[in-house]
């Protein structure tokens, strides 16, 4: 019988140790959060300017931290991070009227929009405090044979892309 007793509490402290070794600390995300992290992407400020492996925050619908190296000191659980890597850009865009430019996107949840990627203007660029519309693409547009809208991040939501129309650049 004490044999008996001893196995149990042997099991039952290590099944306690066991539980303790174990790393519970998972990252979470929420509202009250930092909001999304796109993390190690080429980001184009849409003034001419590009930062690779940047970090680039979304906060309540607008661009709340942009740093050039992505190794920049951040705390990750406090965001929703989506780990980017040389293969994506960012561009910011604008929506338009349908027309015969830009690229048309099919959203799955929403009916298609059309919008354009703005070439060196200062009316939208990727800055602190701006709101954000921006595509996050796999390959960048100076090789469109390469170059596909993954999703889109238009304040607060983050939307999947089902298909894209060609691009035709405006202000060459």
């Amino acid at each position: 019988m004490r044999t008996q007793l001893t196995k149990l509490f042997a099991l039952a402290f290590l099944v306690i140790m066991s539980n303790s070794c174990v790393d519970t600390k998972r990252p979470s995300y929420s509202e009250g959060s930092e909001g999304r992290l796109l993390l190690g992407a080429t980001v184009h400020l849409g003034n001419g300017e590009v930062l690779e492996n940047a970090a680039l925050a979304v906060k309540d619908g607008l661009v709340s931290l942009l740093a050039e190296s992505a190794s920049v000191k951040l705390d990750l659980s406090k965001f929703q991070v989506d780990r980017l890597g040389s293969e994506y850009h960012i561009y910011p865009f604008k929506k338009t009227e349908l027309g015969n430019s830009g690229i048309v996107l099919v959203r799955a949840d929403a009916k298609p929009f059309n919008i354009t990627i703005p070439y060196n203007e200062l009316e939208k660029s990727i800055a602190i405090g701006q709101e954000a519309a921006l595509l996050i693409c796999r390959g960048s547009i100076t090789d469109i044979t390469k170059f596909k809208v993954e999703y889109v991040v238009d304040g607060n939501d983050k939307v999947k892309i089902l298909e894209q129309s060609d691009y035709k650049m405006i202000g060459n």
